[in-house]
């Protein structure tokens, strides 16, 4: 499985008739100073690199010379391997990668500019140096194909979203479904009778309604853009902004988009990283951007939570999970605060404890008083991503909601 994101690359070798994982590694900080490459095994410890990863490609080689190096014998060892793909365009579920596949997944490449390339690489160059192997396209948008009808549209004239697709599809599905699934198992509360509102933070973020175990909306639109300030890309920004701006600077619709994918978000508000950690660093240094940077991240999380709070119509559980949301007390505890009269209270004592991970992978917060429950999970995505291409290896390409 290979999950290849727009800072990092996330890879796990499973044994699929028990879904057990035989190797797990990953590398943060792609096309940062110093990356960090954490990986272990069922027959070897727990290692850790730091090393320079200049882009995703990079990170796919010494992701393939590690599995060779210390845990298979070949990559011929391999039966499947599950790529996710962040937009599939006509491609909503997961399918059998093909020559007809990979062209809808450049044609997508406007919607999703920092992952998409990055992604068919990957499967290009694996499915070269594994071309015995079953490679199968994983769906990130395959959880939002639950949404009605009037939760992906957007009030551009009808043509664009009938006849041309331009519709809502939504990002991070397998992180929501997997937190999701996880706090129902954790409650010991059927799905079906939960309301829940899921939020993935992180390089990339995203906010999900959840109803009965579907997803009924979310905060991400086509593109990679829409929703969350997130670490280097800008969220939502008045569409009537981006023309000024482009006059005044002079520049094109790429340069734009760079623009709004690249130079925005946390790294243009803070001038000091995209990273949550560094920020929040800065501001314990006095740093007034950073300050302000964390203060309009938590704002804009706090009006999608209320959004998808107006969705459901009620929350029994609200959940943080991503590289910041699992890692972050301050933001949890900030974004929670002053609301005690939406039933939303914080265990400020659990929340800010120093080992949060020692019992588990799923942290209760929740406060005395609570109308809902409040966790942080550890997301396991890639456990959806190979059961999901498990299913189509079998022949079986029906629905994988269930």
């Amino acid at each position: 499985m290979v999950n290849t994101g727009s800072s990092s690359l996330k890879y796990d070798l499973f044994f699929i008739d028990d879904e057990s994982v035989l190797f797990s590694g990953r590398i943060d900080g792609i096309g940062l100073d110093s990356a960090r490459h954490r990986f272990r095994g069922k027959a070897c410890p727990a290692e850790t690199s730091e090393l320079r990863v200049p882009d995703q490609m990079s990170a796919l080689s010494v992701m393939l010379e590690t599995l060779e190096r210390v845990c298979v014998r070949s990559l011929k060892d391999i039966d499947g391997v599950a790529h996710r793909v962040g937009h599939g365009g006509v491609h909503r579920q997961a399918v059998l990668i093909t020559p007809a596949v990979i062209a809808e997944l450049k044609r997508m490449i406007p919607f999703v500019p920092l992952h998409l390339p990055a992604m068919i690489s990957e499967i290009e160059l694996c499915m070269a140096l594994m071309p015995q192997t079953s490679h199968v396209a994983v769906n990130d948008a395959w959880f939002h194909t639950t949404m009605p009808e009037e939760a992906t549209l957007y009030g551009l004239p009808f043509e664009y979203g009938a006849k041309k697709g331009y519709r809502r599809v939504g990002y991070h599905g397998f992180s929501h479904f997997y937190v999701a699934q996880r706090a129902s198992q954790f409650l010991s509360r059927p799905i079906e009778d939960l309301e829940m509102i899921t939020c993935h933070l992180g390089n990339g973020s995203s906010v999900c309604a959840i109803s009965g175990g579907k997803s009924v909306d979310t905060s991400m639109g086509v593109s990679a853009l829409e929703g969350l300030i997130m670490g280097t890309r800008s969220g939502d920004v008045d569409p009537g902004l981006i023309p000024v701006i482009m006059k005044e600077e002079s520049l094109s619709p790429e340069q734009a988009l760079g623009m709004l994918y690249t130079r925005s978000g946390l790294l243009g508000l803070s001038g000091v990283s995209r990273n949550m950690q560094d920020i929040e660093e800065a501001m314990q240094q006095g740093n007034p951007r950073a300050t302000l940077a964390f203060k309009t991240f938590c704002h804009r999380l706090k009006r999608y939570i209320g959004a998808m709070l107006m969705i459901l119509g009620r929350c029994n559980v609200l959940i943080f999970t991503g590289g910041i949301g699992e890692n972050s007390p301050r933001l949890r505890s900030t974004v929670l605060r002053g609301a005690s009269e939406l039933g939303f209270m914080v265990n400020e004592e659990t929340n800010f404890r120093p080992e949060p991970w020692k019992d588990g992978d799923v942290l209760d917060i929740t406060g005395e008083g609570s109308r809902t429950c409040i966790l942080a999970i550890q997301t396991f995505e890639e456990l959806i991503m190979a059961r999901q291409c498990a299913a189509v290896m079998k022949g079986k390409i029906e629905r994988l909601h269930q």
